[in-house]
């Protein structure tokens, strides 16, 4: 039956008193079906899945409703992804003032890391805030947000749909709705509650073994502690899954004077009984006091536990053990206690975002899968080969069970088993043969290692109860083949020879990728590397290490990150056709660095996907800043490959099915070479960066022109000593041979002929030049070199420059390079010596700056700045900031004056957004490696039209500059100087119109605008 919200809150109105009499026998399924389910539907909820998703996408998965059972009642999700859970209770139970209820809805909400749990018995909604941790003794409106009577249900419904309605969760909304209640204090996340107690039993543990047993090695200890605690939360988790393990672990600690051989005997028979070599290490027992094993024991139990462990899921457990294996136990004068690992000192240990697990899993697994048989998926291999705690070979292994499953349900339905609500489970033992034959992890770091085992063994039981794994033993498979100790980046052989100690040789780990004694090869690799600057590995690293990095990887390039070894690594390690999943940093794909990876990627095209997420921060520690893409790889030649940019992760996860509204755009592979790639998701911007480099030659490839830096004298602080401005000039105006200056109270007459002009804006209006504007020096620099480039010796100084040679002295303290004097500070001029000490800094173009005619090219402006300058102008350096220069080169086949209408032209310059560094205010850099890699348009010359094109943008832009020297003239009248302005604005917008014509681009110019 369909229901409007009024006829629903009529109904219950019409029956609470019967619903709520003390002998009413309206039960809480009743209350479901006929209440709680329709309510959610208003909401938009698809409650009975009548979209027909699979059991893993489906938007609602209710508990049986025939009995109350230990987990939520409904569970909310986006495409597989848990958002919230919905308690129900039947209308009697009194949720404003019975405390149960409220803790249980908050307990599972805070378990499985979510920001809110829905209670409801239809008489009341009430959202909690699950990011407060509960207390036994909290009051049922303790972290209580919203509380909704079904009276106020019409009148208030527009705020209950924004709060929990399927359009709100399927936007950003939901997410920004909640941070905003919670953004006046602090969260503490379920991953960092459960690792602070965890910790506490690491250093407890950890003294206690130590102070017994010194000859331990703290590596020992940290290997037994682990083992002990992966003990008691595996067998914790079971029991609240109904699983068997003879024996409640809360039992032992009811009698100290038996709780070790009671302890000792409950894992005996959970070794027996799983003999997945998760229990054979139990001797630890008997060296710890009964207290503390009491201590952690009952901390895993309410009231002092607040989870409910059947709903933590991989995921969370994933972010727990991400952060347990960030640190190390060390021995300081007060004890054992917890510090960073060395590899970790410098950046924070940060899982992947869940909905990121799923979408890198589900675009690698699919295209392998589709199509096969169960038999044939047992063939695939698998691997994460930097696998951490296992949060993608769990989800690796869960796509493929649900693969099976629904191959089965299509096309053999009898072979799985039904369970309850109509869901079906594959066979224990085919549940197993698939994790031991598809799934394979490789970590250095042996504690991850046995994490990785421990989380698949829990997926693996994962929909189990006691009757679906009988009564048999050995229940559970070693992992010890799967998932290996090692490092992936270094084989025995790499360093074969080398002469390394056994100490060296196990910080090395080498790993020669065999499993069960085998080289393997994978059919896929999925995995998210780790990040290490070059500077950081040099310091953290062996230099082995170092060494075989640079000699066996080409993506070793300048200041390379670890994360390019790994993806080079993995395109080797992966099978012809098979796919590469990574999440790394974008910038890869810009940086110089990145250069030769993208030779690797782009070569032979492996390409098949490049989502960007830009300035979407992913990680959620609030002192890590990565700028993510997700890069899959399809290891044969891809003729396209799919680009989307992201802007909020939420919104992008909700809607993968919605290619409207998503930023996602095809590309043709031949786009991307080894120069930094230039992509946009807009579909009309995606076109016109196809046709701007459809036809065109980039400027520094094809040497079209000249492009080089600005001089550097190192003498700019704290006044600047080789230039002058205008208004210092004593004497301006005057026909003396040389200029007035005063410099430190002295007045100095410098020769006019060792003087050039010099282009350095400091005024604000001088700071705002756009490429057609009027420039006259207004600064001149003393330039101490011939027409070669060569410095002008003392002598020739002495002797004809004398008045520059007497202040350069009075300044030869400030201009002393420190390579000469010794100091720490001072100038830097690594080419002089005590004869040259007045050598600019640095002097790399010097000739480029006499009598040749160049573009004075503004690195960092919101404006595009090309200024056409034949007065020889020296031009201040600068990498993201200051000026370059662009000349003429005599074998191109253009003249400056295009280049220039090129370069100012609106769509090259919006490409230069794309292609350089962002800055803060919407600024970024038109350096020269932008420019290098700007596309100039092939003009052919044998073409009438286009030459004519072409020579038009020549004689407009020589007409503006002639107009620009007519301008500079203080002595125009207004008219006049009005009729220029309007010839000149004419002039540039025909020029623009010009270079649109050339690129035949006239059609595309309105995505910019």
């Amino acid at each position: 039956m369909e229901y409007t919200l009024e006829k629903l809150v009529e109904n219950f109105r019409k029956n609470l008193h019967t619903f709520k009499e003390s002998k009413a026998k309206y039960n809480e399924h009743s209350t479901r079906i006929e209440y709680i389910d329709p309510l959610l539907e208003l909401l938009g909820w698809d409650v009975k899945n009548k979209k027909g998703l699979p059991p893993g996408l489906r938007e609602v998965i209710p508990e049986n409703y025939s009995k109350q059972g230990s987990r939520p009642d409904y569970t909310i999700t986006v495409r597989g992804v848990k958002k919230f859970f919905v308690e129900a209770k039947k209308p009697s139970v009194d949720l404003l003032n019975e405390q149960s209820p409220a803790l249980q809805a908050r307990s599972y909400g805070v378990s499985a890391g979510h920001y809110i749990s829905v209670l409801t018995n239809f008489e009341y909604l009430l959202i909690y805030d699950t990011t407060v941790i509960p207390n036994e003794k909290d009051d049922p409106r303790v972290a209580l947000l919203k509380v909704f009577h079904f009276e106020e249900y019409i009148s208030k419904w527009d705020e209950i749909v924004s709060l929990i309605g399927r359009n709100t969760v399927y936007s950003a909304k939901f997410e920004e709705n909640f941070k905003d209640f919670t953004k006046n204090r602090t969260v503490i996340s379920i991953d960092q509650y459960f690792l602070t107690q965890i910790n506490e039993w690491r250093i407890l543990l950890a003294n206690d073994l130590f102070n017994k047993n010194p000859d331990y090695t703290l590596e020992y200890i940290n290997d037994s502690i682990q083992d002990f605690i992966n003990q008691m939360i595996f067998l914790r988790i079971c029991e609240d899954r109904n699983l068997p393990t003879y024996h409640t672990l809360h039992e032992t600690i009811k009698d100290e004077n038996t709780l070790k051989d009671q302890l000792i005997e409950v894992l005996r028979n959970a070794d027996t009984r799983y003999n997945s070599g998760l229990f054979s290490n139990n001797n630890l027992v008997l060296d710890l006091k009964n207290e503390i094993i009491h201590s952690i024991i009952e901390s895993l139990y309410f009231p002092k536990s607040v989870f409910a462990f059947n709903v933590i899921e991989a995921n969370i457990l994933g972010d727990i053990y991400e952060l347990f294996l960030a640190e190390k136990l060390v021995l300081t004068e007060n004890g054992i206690t917890l510090a960073k690992k060395d590899e970790n000192l410098n950046r924070d240990i940060v899982s992947t975002p869940y909905e990121i697990v799923k979408y890198m899993v589900e675009k690698s697994l699919e295209p392998l899968c589709t199509g096969k048989k169960p038999e044939q998926i047992l063939k695939l291999k698998i691997a994460d080969i930097a696998c951490g705690s296992g949060i993608f070979l769990a989800e690796i292994f869960h796509f493929l069970l649900e693969y099976i499953k629904q191959w089965y349900l299509e096309n053999d339905k009898d072979h799985l088993i039904e369970g309850e609500n109509g869901e079906f489970f594959l066979p224990f033992g085919e549940k197993r043969e698939l994790l031991t034959s598809c799934v394979y992890g490789i970590d250095i770091d042996s504690s991850a290692v046995e994490v990785a085992k421990f989380s698949l063994l829990l997926k693996l039981l994962e929909g189990e109860t006691a009757p679906t794994l009988g009564t048999g033993n050995k229940l559970l498979p070693s992992l010890i083949d799967n998932i290996k100790v090692g490092n992936s980046l270094v084989e025995y052989s790499y360093i074969r020879g080398n002469n390394i100690s056994e100490i060296e040789k196990m910080e090395l780990s080498p790993f020669d990728w065999k499993f069960r004694g085998e080289d393997v090869s994978f059919d896929a690799i999925i995995c998210n590397p780790p990040y290490v600057a070059t500077s950081d590995m040099k310091s953290i690293l062996p230099s082995e290490e170092i060494k075989v990095y640079e000699k066996r990887y080409s993506s070793s390039f300048k200041q390379y990150d670890k994360y390019m070894i790994f993806l080079e690594r993995a395109i080797q390690k992966v099978k012809e056709k098979g796919f590469v999943c990574f999440i790394i940093p974008n910038k890869f794909s810009k940086i110089i660095a990145g250069k030769n990876l993208r030779v690797l990627l782009t070569s032979q095209s492996y390409v098949r996907e490049f989502i960007d997420f830009g300035s979407a921060q992913l990680f959620k520690q609030k002192n890590v800043t990565v700028y993510s893409s997700i890069l899959l790889l399809n290891k044969e030649p891809n003729s396209t490959f799919v680009f989307e940019e992201v802007f909020n992760l939420q919104e992008w996860w909700a809607n993968q099915e919605q290619e409207v509204k998503r930023n996602r755009v095809v590309v043709n592979s031949n786009i991307i070479k080894e120069t930094p790639w230039v992509l946009v998701s807009d579909k009309g911007k995606a076109e016109l960066v196809n046709k701007l480099y459809a036809n065109a030659s980039l400027l520094g490839e094809a040497k079209l022109a000249d492009i080089f830096n600005g001089i550097q004298t190192s003498a700019e602080r704290p006044v600047p000593i080789y230039w002058f401005s205008d208004e210092e000039i004593i004497n301006k105006g005057c026909n003396d041979p040389f200029i007035k200056v005063e410099r430190n109270g002295k007045v100095h007459n410098i020769e006019k002929s060792i003087l050039k002009p010099f282009f350095k804006p400091t005024k604000h209006n001088e700071k705002n030049l756009k490429t057609y504007d009027v420039i006259s020096p207004n600064k001149w620099i003393i330039f101490p070199y011939d027409v070669n480039g060569k410095l002008l010796s003392e002598e020739i100084m002495r002797t004809n420059y004398s008045g520059a040679w007497e202040y350069l002295l009075d300044h030869y303290d400030n201009l002393l390079p420190k390579q000469i004097s010794g100091k720490k500070s001072g100038r830097d001029v690594p080419h002089a010596n005590e004869d040259t000490w007045y050598h600019y800094g640095r002097i790399q173009a010097l000739t480029r700056f006499i009598n040749t005619p160049k573009l004075i090219v503004g690195i960092l402006s919101k404006n595009p700045l090309y200024l056409y300058d034949d007065q020889d102008m020296l031009i201040a350096s600068g990498g993201t900031a200051g000026y370059c220069a662009i000349a003429e080169n005599l074998n191109s086949p253009y003249k400056l004056e295009f280049i220039q209408a090129v370069l100012t032209h609106p769509a090259i310059d919006w490409l230069c957004s794309i292609i350089g560094s962002d800055f803060d205010n919407d600024f970024y850099s038109r350096g020269t490696s932008v420019l290098q890699r700007l596309p100039i348009v092939n003009v052919n010359f044998q073409d009438r039209m286009q030459y004519q094109l072409y020579d038009e943008v020549i004689s407009f832009t020589q007409r503006i500059n002639q107009i620009n020297k007519l301008l500079v003239k203080n002595t125009l009248d207004r008219k006049s100087r009005s009729v220029l302005d309007n010839e000149k604005e004419t002039l540039i917008i025909q020029i623009s119109d010009n270079v649109s014509e050339l690129y035949g681009i006239k059609e595309l110019m309105h995505v910019i605008k």
